[in-house]
């Protein structure tokens, strides 16, 4: 998918189903695949953000104890989200900026 977006090359690091298989990480809830995101690119959980639309993504997001969730809502589940752990949820990641 990044790649048919041309936007590959903007990542530093990248982890992926292919990544948590080869180093045997759990899949969400779990906070793992997040966790090996931020030690990728050495940045501690607390000083980092999670952007998810999934539940099991933002609980994993509020497990691994990142400094910020963000929620968004693509399916009316803001509620949810919110109880799910989300600090904010939006439908547009676009009401960020």
């Amino acid at each position: 998918m990044l790649k048919a977006a041309g936007i590959e090359h903007l990542l530093e690091q990248r982890v992926d189903g292919v990544t948590a298989e080869e180093r045997h990480l759990k899949g969400k809830p779990a906070p793992d695949m997040f966790l090996e995101g931020a030690r990728a690119l050495g940045v501690a959980p607390a000083q980092a953000a999670v952007f998810e639309d999934a539940l099991v993504g933002v609980e994993a997001g509020r497990a691994g104890n990142f400094g910020y969730v963000v929620g968004v809502d693509r399916v009316g589940q803001r509620e949810a989200l919110l109880a799910h752990g989300a600090d904010v949820v939006v439908e547009d990641l676009e009401e960020l900026l």
